[in-house]
C-alpha cells in the first residue's frame, strides 16, 4: 500500500504537467501553475475570413470592451460572443456613405455609352425625364449626362476599342476581306462596309468591321478602290490582305482587279494574287434562286397580298386564327417577306403552305376576301418550297462567319 502511495505522489508532483515544448519558456521539469495550464489548453484565435471585415475594424471603447467599426460611416456595432457577422452585413446594405465611396460617375459614363452603342439608343435617351429619375432613385449621386456629352463619350469608346484592335491586327499575319454595300431605307442612302477575317493567336476565327462609310451613286470602280485601300493603310494591314469576298457584279471586277493590281506591287499577295477576288458563293446561290422565282412571281405576290389582307386588321387576323385552331394547327403568326432577301420570301412561302387549308375557308367567312390562290398555284408552291429548302440550308451554312465555310462549300 506504501508503495502505491508513493508511486502516485511521484506522478502527481512530476507527471501531471505536460512536458514544455522547444520555444515555450517552460523547462520540461518545471511544473505549470494553473494559469499556464490555462492559457496553454486554450483554443487559439480564430482569423477572420469573412468579407465584412474588409470593412470593419476592431476597435477597443475607453470602457474596455471591443466593437466593429465600419470604416466608411465610422458605427460601432457590437461583437457578439459567437463572432457572428449578420449584424455587420445587414449594415452594409444600408450604409450610405459605404454605397457612394463605390459609386464612380465617370464609370457610370463609359457604362451609358456602351449601352446606347450596344442597343442602338438616339443620344437623347439620356435626356429623358424619366429615365434620370429612375437613375437617381438607385443612385443619389447620379448626375445627368447631356446627349453633347454622351457623344463625345461614344466617340471615346470608339477610340479605345480601334486601339484595342490596331495592337490584335499587329500580332495576325494574313487577313482575309469582305465587302458589300448596304442600302439604308430610311435616309435612302448607300453605304459600303468592309469586314476583316482573320485567326487570332488562339486560332479561333475573328470578325470585325473595319471600315463602314457613304459611297454616294455612281460609284466607280476607281473610287471603291481608293475607300478599301485607305481604310488599309489606316489599320496597317496593306501588307497582310490574303482574299477579299464581293458580289458577283461588273463593277466589283473592275473595282477588284485595280486593288489587286495595287497590292501586288509590294509582292505580298498569296500566288501572286490567284487567290485574291473570291467571289461570293452565297451571292451566286442568290442569283440561282432569284432566277427560279421569277418563273413564279404573280403566285408569290398573290401570296403576299393574301397574307398582307389578313395582317391589315386585328379582326381578320382572330379570325384566321380561330380556324386554324378549329382545324387544330399550330398557332403561328403570318409573315411577310422582304423583296430583296430570297430567304425570307421562302420562309414566307413554307408558311403559309402549312395554312393551306386555312385561306379558302376564310374566303367562305369573309366577302371582302377574294386574292386566295388555286389548287394549282398551292402545288407549284409546294414544288419550289422543297427546292427552296435545300437552298436555304446550303446559304446557312456557307454563310456562317462563326466557322470556316469555304471548305463546306466545296
Amino acid at each position: 500500500m506504501q508503495l502505491v502511495e508513493d508511486i502516485f505522489e511521484t506522478w502527481s508532483d512530476d507527471d501531471a504537467t505536460p512536458a514544455g515544448t522547444p520555444g515555450d519558456g517552460v523547462n520540461a521539469s518545471t511544473p505549470r501553475t494553473n494559469e499556464e495550464q490555462v492559457n496553454h489548453f486554450q483554443r487559439k484565435k480564430r482569423p477572420k475570413t469573412s468579407a465584412v471585415w474588409n470593412e470593419f475594424k476592431e476597435v477597443v471603447l475607453p470602457d474596455g470592451s471591443t466593437k466593429g467599426e465600419c470604416i466608411h460611416c465610422k458605427a460601432k456595432l457590437a461583437i457578439t460572443e459567437t463572432k457572428s457577422t449578420t449584424q455587420f452585413a445587414r449594415h452594409l446594405k444600408s450604409c450610405l456613405k459605404q454605397i457612394d465611396a463605390k459609386f464612380d460617375m465617370n464609370k457610370m459614363r463609359e457604362l451609358a455609352a456602351n449601352w446606347v452603342l450596344m442597343h442602338e439608343h438616339p443620344f437623347t435617351v439620356v435626356g429623358e425625364e424619366g429615365f434620370n429619375m429612375m437613375q437617381k432613385c438607385g443612385m443619389p449621386l447620379w448626375e445627368k449626362i447631356t446627349r453633347t456629352a454622351l457623344k463625345q463619350h461614344c466617340v471615346t469608346v470608339y477610340e479605345i476599342q480601334k486601339k484595342k484592335l490596331v495592337n490584335l491586327l499587329k500580332s495576325i499575319n494574313k487577313i482575309s476581306l469582305t465587302t458589300d454595300i448596304w442600302n439604308s431605307s430610311n435616309q435612302k442612302l448607300e453605304y459600303m462596309v468592309l469586314t476583316g477575317h482573320f485567326i487570332d493567336n488562339d486560332w479561333k476565327l475573328q470578325k470585325c468591321v473595319l471600315n463602314f462609310v457613304h459611297i454616294p451613286a455612281p460609284r466607280p470602280g476607281v473610287e471603291i478602290v481608293a475607300v478599301i485601300h485607305k481604310c488599309l493603310i489606316e489599320w496597317g494591314i496593306e501588307n497582310k490582305v490574303f482574299s477579299i469576298s464581293v458580289d458577283n457584279a461588273s463593277s466589283n471586277d473592275a473595282a477588284i482587279k485595280i486593288l489587286r493590281e495595287n497590292l501586288g506591287r509590294n509582292k505580298k499577295l498569296m500566288c501572286g494574287g490567284r487567290l485574291f477576288h473570291v467571289r461570293c458563293a452565297a451571292h451566286i446561290l442568290n442569283l440561282m434562286v432569284q432566277d427560279e422565282l421569277s418563273q413564279i412571281k404573280p403566285i408569290i405576290q398573290d401570296m403576299r397580298d393574301c397574307i398582307l389582307y389578313v395582317k391589315q386588321s386585328e379582326t381578320r387576323v382572330i379570325m384566321f386564327l380561330e380556324i386554324v385552331h378549329m382545324l387544330q394547327l399550330p398557332k403561328r403568326k403570318l409573315i411577310l417577306d422582304c423583296k430583296t432577301r430570297w430567304n425570307s420570301t421562302y420562309e414566307m412561302l413554307a408558311l403559309a403552305i402549312q395554312y393551306r387549308d386555312v385561306f379558302p375557308m376564310l374566303v367562305q367567312l369573309d366577302n371582302n376576301f377574294t386574292c386566295a390562290l388555286i389548287d394549282e398555284d398551292w402545288e407549284k408552291l409546294e414544288k419550289v418550297c422543297e427546292i427552296l429548302e435545300v437552298f436555304n440550308l446550303a446559304t446557312n451554312v456557307i454563310s456562317g462567319s462563326e466557322f470556316p465555310t469555304f471548305n463546306l462549300f466545296l
